[in-house]
């Protein structure tokens, strides 16, 4: 995106959402071992797993409240997911306002403990919002 454009919907989701950087959905992303280097020169640290391979540990540490610092570098894995909520707004099955709502209808589940559910059903699993 060129400095001044304005963000897509999307982008506007996902920004002011964070649950896939929070810890909420993952415990890890995985890596390409050249975003190891990236990441580190960014000060994001990384962990490494058993297997020995390098993963980004969730809650990110690029997390800034709900929005990402280093969206524009962001690993690949991340750049890639589309979680079923943002899927629905590619695809004008709900609006950027009800898409949204949904995200703070789940940060509000979360936070009172019950969000297990829900994130699963709106954000991981098969489709449906409501």
């Amino acid at each position: 995106m060129e400095p001044g454009a304005p963000e897509s919907p999307l982008s506007l989701l996902c920004r002011g959402c964070g649950l896939c950087c929070d810890g909420s959905l993952f415990t890890h992303v995985g890596l390409e071992p050249e975003e190891v280097d990236q990441l580190h020169a960014l000060g994001i640290p990384t962990q490494t797993r058993r297997s020995g391979t390098e993963v980004l540990p969730q809650r990110c540490s690029a997390l800034k409240g709900r929005d990402c610092q280093i969206y524009a570098h962001r690993p690949s894995s991340c750049a890639e997911y589309q979680c079923v909520l943002a899927t629905a707004l590619v695809e004008d099955q709900v609006s950027l306002e009800e898409a949204q709502a949904v995200v703070k209808k789940a940060q509000r589940l979360i936070a009172n403990g019950h969000a297990r559910r829900f994130l699963r059903q709106r954000f991981r699993g098969r489709k449906g919002l409501d």
